[in-house]
Order: structure tokens, then C-alpha cells, then sequence
């Protein structure tokens, strides 16, 4: 019986149904086959990149790889772009190392997203495209990957193409950071150590550092060590602090420099100058700018190794090379007292004015002294708008020396208008600064009175201050201000105490006073023999007034034996710095030949110069010998 229309509807249907069904089972079967395939060439390749079973050999699983990558297989994609990148089992091509990384990463492979990112950055098998890279690390940051966070983190931080997003670079470092990103933790540390574009926090940074140094960062050990020395973030501890610089100079100068400055200062260990300096060495080797100038220096002073000038020398040109100006200005010390290389003025004073120019203080004051004070013989004259501009170069960084120099610049109207009202405010901030000069300057000015409202108080204040401080002008301007009562009630004994705090230095008036204070009973009881042991100091420090004085004490045995020979000696120098008084005395020794010879045209010759010099009592005696 023939079938119905429906039934052979129905079996077409059936039929159809069937053909589909075996055809999807089909391509099921050959997808299956496919990624079998595709595996197993993946996990033979692995196998011969490990060496499992079998010895290690690039080149055949390269070839593994390949044909699992040319099938899709997204990983070998990436590790052939790995393989290409660092020429491993083939010969290294970064444009196919390209290529394999931007196939996998469309098919949204992590670490190759990252890795094109980095390929585009640095420019390796294409142009340098800041904006794709960042697109790739932020494909690669979103599927999770922590280096894919750092990176990203670090563009928007630091900008690229004019474009910087701090929140969100910092969002994304913070975010690697959690994942355990050692980098991203050091990174992070920094920022909150220097409070950078963040608060300043050395807890926090503290705190990111030693995650990241307990996970092996020598930057961040580095930095550890720096906060436990300083006590930053965390308590002082300089034997933790020893504990992480040593594990840091395994790799990094900083810490070798830090390290050595532990043993040659000896905080936390017993000094050790030989393991200071090998540290030192090693870490000038490496470019660490500090221990370059700290190893010259020492070479230089012979500081607990032998002197060597050549050595200094080159470790400060390497120094100065690399930027650091206390290099350059000692190069120029160097060639300006002809140290271990041939004197050279004009090339010392370039090296001060280079040094100068990079913000280095005593450079800056070492051109401006040269300038004001000349060196006629070497071409350059005084220039006293020079030496102000540079002067005011190293106030400009607050150096006390500079404020005291302009102070006398303007006091003295040398390259400006004389400005009192200036010079004041100049010592002013040098007195601010503690600058010692400065305070014996102003004081000067106020107890003088000259053109700014004499002020015996304040003189007396600053004179305190400076004397205080071991400047002995200072100490002999406050003893005479209680001697003259000036600012104070007059007080002897108060001045004799002052000046006896001097005893022991070799300020030429200081010691004449005080030996005038003992010769004549002011303040103390009278004693010759203390005078004359203090005129002797005066006098061997140059004093004509002294000389003088003793010349007296000698000749009339006063707190010594009379000693005519002497008296003679000490008024014969006197004579030599034309001292009327002197030259008459010796005249009278002449005259008188009492234990020297006796020689009337030499007394008369005296007592000539002394007369002439308006000394009424050498005119009376000239007269009567005539």
C-alpha cells in the first residue's frame, strides 16, 4: 500500500533530522580530534622545553609549538612570542615575537596581553606606541594579571602622551600591590616615604617596604634599612637596620654606601674602616655617585688609608661626571692648591664657577671671595657686582657666610650704595642663622651707632651670643662694654672675669687687655709677673703696645729680673712699627749707655722720629742735647 503524502513528509523530516544530527556529531568528533591534536603538540613541546623524560631541546618544541599555535592554541601563541622575544630554539626576532603575542592576546590571553603591552612600549617588532601599551596592560590588568596592574598602574602614574591620571595609576599599583607585586609595593613605599603626589606617611611606607623586602626587593631592603636607622615609620634599630642593608648589597650600591657608613662610623657595629672601605669600593664601582666622592675624599684627606692624589682624582672626576657638584668643587680645590696635579687657577676657578652654577653653596662662596677680593695676577680684577651675585646664589640656599658677606657688602657700599638699613637686614638673617660673624658685625653696628639708632642693649645681647660661641672679638667687645659701662653698669671685676675666659687663645687686644687689667689693678689685684706673661703672648702675636710694656717691665724689674738687654729688644720692635713712645725710651738707653753701648747720634736720630711723630717729651730731651 503506497505511503501517504504526510508519512513520506514525516520520514523526509526523520531523514533530515538524522543527516544533521550525524553531521554536528561529525565536526564534534573533528573538533575533538583537533584539540586532541592541538594539545598534545602543546604538551609535547612542553615536554621538550622542560627536558621531562627527554633532554632539554628549544628548537623541537618550537616546532610542536608552532603547529599547536597555527591551530589557535592561544598559550603556544604566547610562549612561541616568548621563544622569538628571548631567541630561544630559534633565532631571536622580536617582529614575529610581535606578531604570535598580539594573536594570543586577541584571544584574550593574559600574560600575552601583557606582553604586547611591553613590546609596544619598548619599541620591540613595532613603532613605540605609548597609548597601545597601556590599552594591553589594561586588557591584561582586568583579566587579573598582577604585572598587567603594576604596569598600567605605572603609565597612568607617570604619564604618556601628555596623559597622566594619578588616582587611577595609584588604584592600580595599590591593587598589584594586594595581589603581592614586590614592585608595586617598593613602588608604592617610595611615594608615601617622600609624599609624593600622597601624603607623607612613613608608617604606610614602612610598612609597603617590608612586605616587599621580606619577598626579596633590594630596594625595598634598601629603604628598610634607611627607616631603622632613621627611626622613620618604625624604632630606631641600627642592628636591624645593618640586617637589611647587608641583604640589600648583594645587588644594590645604595645599600653597599649605607652599609659602609654603619662600619665607618661604627652606629650598630664596631668601626671597621677596612670593611668600610671595600664596601665602598664596591659600591663606587657600580656607579653610586656617593660612595664615589666619600672614596675620593678619603684618598684625598689619607683618612685611615694611605694618601693617594691620582686615586682621589679620578674617583672625583668620576663623581663630578655623574653629576655631583661637591665633586667638581673639590676637583677644583684640588688644581687650585696644585694637589696631585700641576696648579692650574684659571681651571679651578671654571670648576668652582661649574659647581657653583649646579647649586653647590661652597663653590658658590668660593667665586664670590675670589671676585671680591681679586687675583690681579691671574686676570681676574675685583668685582664687587660678581662677587654680590654669587653671594647671593648661596643665600639664596640659606648659607649663613653669604648673608654675613652682604651684610658687609652693602655696610661698606662695595658694588652697591652704601644701605646701612641693608647690611642690617643681611646680619639679621645671618644672626638668625647662628652665624657668628654676623652677630659680632651687628653689634658692632649698634653700639656704634653709625647711621642706624645706637642700641648699647642689643650690641651687649649679641656680643653674649658670639662670645658665648668661643669668638674671642666678641669676648674683648663685651669685656670693654662692662669696663666703659656701656649698656650695663660699669663693672671691672665683671670685665676682668670676661676677659680671663680668653686666657688660652691668641686674640693679640684680647691678651693686652688683660694684661693691662693685671698691670694696673683693674678688676683684680695687681701682678706684674701675669701681666708680663700675657704682654709676652700679645707681643709675640705682633703688638707693638705690648712690646712697649715690656720693654718698661724689663727695664725696671717689674714681675721679672731687670733685664736691659731686653727692655732694648722689645723697644727695638716697637721702633721697627714706629711707636713715638718707644723711640724715645731707646733713645734714653743710648744716651744713658747703661749696659749697652752709649751712642748719642743714634739717641738723637730717635728722639729726631719721635719728635717729628709729635712726641713732646722726645722735642724737650733733643732740645737739651743740643
Amino acid at each position: 500500500m503506497p505511503m501517504s503524502r504526510s508519512k513520506i513528509a514525516l520520514v523526509g523530516k526523520v531523514a533530515t533530522a538524522c543527516s544533521v544530527i550525524f553531521i554536528i556529531l561529525c565536526i564534534c568528533f573533528y573538533k575533538t580530534i583537533r584539540t586532541g591534536f592541538i594539545e598534545a603538540q602543546f604538551n609535547r613541546a612542553n615536554i621538550y622545553m622542560q627536558g621531562d623524560g627527554t633532554s632539554q631541546d628549544f628548537k623541537k618544541a618550537r616546532e610542536y609549538l608552532e603547529q599547536s599555535a597555527n591551530a589557535g592554541n592561544d598559550e603556544a601563541q604566547y610562549m612561541l612570542g616568548v621563544m622569538y622575544e628571548k631567541g630561544r630554539g630559534a633565532e631571536q626576532d622580536h617582529r614575529k615575537a610581535f606578531e604570535f603575542y598580539q594573536k594570543s592576546a586577541k584571544q584574550g590571553y593574559t600574560k600575552a596581553q601583557y606582553a604586547l603591552g611591553n613590546m609596544y612600549k619598548y619599541a620591540k617588532g613595532v613603532a613605540a606606541d605609548p597609548a597601545q601599551a597601556v590599552k594591553w596592560y589594561e586588557q591584561s590588568a582586568k583579566s587579573g594579571d598582577i604585572d598587567g596592574k603594576y604596569a598600567a598602574g605605572i603609565e597612568y602614574y607617570e604619564g604618556f602622551n601628555g596623559r597622566r591620571d594619578i588616582q587611577k595609576g595609584l588604584d592600580f599599583l595599590k591593587q598589584a600591590a594586594e595581589q603581592g607585586n614586590t614592585k608595586a609595593m617598593a613602588y608604592l613605599g617610595k611615594l608615601y616615604f617622600k609624599g609624593k603626589d600622597v601624603p607623607k606617611n612613613d608608617q604606610q611606607a614602612f610598612s609597603y617596604f617590608e612586605r616587599a623586602a621580606y619577598k626579596g626587593d633590594r630596594k625595598a631592603q634598601f629603604y628598610l634599612g634607611l627607616m631603622y636607622e632613621k627611626g622613620d615609620g618604625t624604632e630606631q634599630d641600627y642592628s636591624k637596620a645593618i640586617y637589611w642593608y647587608e641583604r640589600a648589597a648583594k645587588t644594590n650600591a645604595s645599600a653597599q654606601y649605607q652599609l659602609a657608613r654603619m662600619y665607618k662610623e661604627g652606629l650598630g657595629v664596631d668601626v671597621n674602616y677596612n670593611t668600610a672601605f671595600e664596601l665602598l669600593k664596591s659600591a663606587a664601582k657600580k656607579n653610586n655617585v656617593q660612595a664615589q666622592y666619600t672614596l675620593a675624599h678619603l684618598y684625598d684627606d689619607g683618612n685611615n688609608v694611605p694618601q693617594d692624589y691620582p686615586k682621589a682624582l679620578y674617583w672625583y672626576e668620576k663623581a663630578s661626571r655623574d653629576g655631583d657638584n661637591r665633586a667638581t668643587y673639590a676637583l677644583g680645590m684640588m688644581f687650585l692648591q696644585g694637589r696631585g696635579v700641576n696648579e692650574d687657577f684659571r681651571k679651578a676657578f671654571d670648576l668652582f664657577k661649574r659647581a657653583g652654577q649646579d647649586g653647590n653653596v661652597a663653590a658658590q662662596l668660593k667665586v664670590a671671595q675670589i671676585y671680591e677680593k681679586g687675583e690681579q695676577d691671574k686676570d681676574v680684577p675685583i668685582d664687587y657686582v660678581k662677587a654680590k651675585e654669587w653671594y647671593e646664589k648661596a643665600a639664596a640656599q640659606h648659607s649663613a657666610n653669604a648673608y654675613y658677606a652682604l651684610g658687609k657688602l652693602y655696610q661698606r657700599g662695595l658694588g652697591v650704595e652704601k644701605d646701612y638699613a641693608k647690611a642690617v637686614q643681611w646680619y639679621e638673617k645671618g644672626v638668625e642663622s647662628g652665624d657668628v660673624e654676623s652677630e659680632l658685625a651687628l653689634a658692632n653696628l649698634y653700639r656704634d651707632g653709625q647711621d642706624i639708632a645706637q642700641d648699647y642693649a642689643k650690641a651687649l645681647a649679641l656680643y653674649e651670643q658670639a662670645a658665648n660661641k668661643g669668638n674671642m672679638d666678641a669676648l674683648l667687645a663685651l669685656g670693654q662694654m662692662y669696663e666703659q659701662g656701656l649698656g650695663t653698669p660699669q663693672d671691672d671685676k665683671k670685665a676682668f672675669e670676661i676677659y680671663q675666659r680668653g686666657i688660652n687663645s691668641n686674640n693679640t687686644d684680647l691678651l693686652y687687655r688683660l694684661g693691662m687689667m693685671y698691670y694696673q689693678g683693674i678688676g683684680t689685684n695687681k701682678d706684674y709677673s701675669k701681666a708680663a706673661s700675657l704682654f709676652e703672648k700679645a707681643a709675640y702675636q705682633g703688638s707693638t703696645d705690648a712690646d712697649l710694656i715690656l720693654g718698661t717691665l724689663y727695664l725696671n724689674g717689674q714681675g721679672t729680673a731687670v733685664n736691659v738687654i731686653k727692655a732694648k729688644e722689645y723697644f727695638e720692635q716697637a721702633v721697627k712699627q714706629g711707636n713715638a713712645k718707644a723711640m724715645y725710651l731707646l733713645a734714653n738707653l743710648y744716651h744713658n749707655g747703661h749696659q749697652i753701648p752709649k751712642d748719642l747720634d743714634l739717641a738723637k736720630s730717635l728722639l729726631q722720629q719721635s719728635c717729628d711723630k709729635g712726641f713732646h717729651d722726645s722735642c724737650v730731651m733733643l732740645k737739651s742735647m743740643r
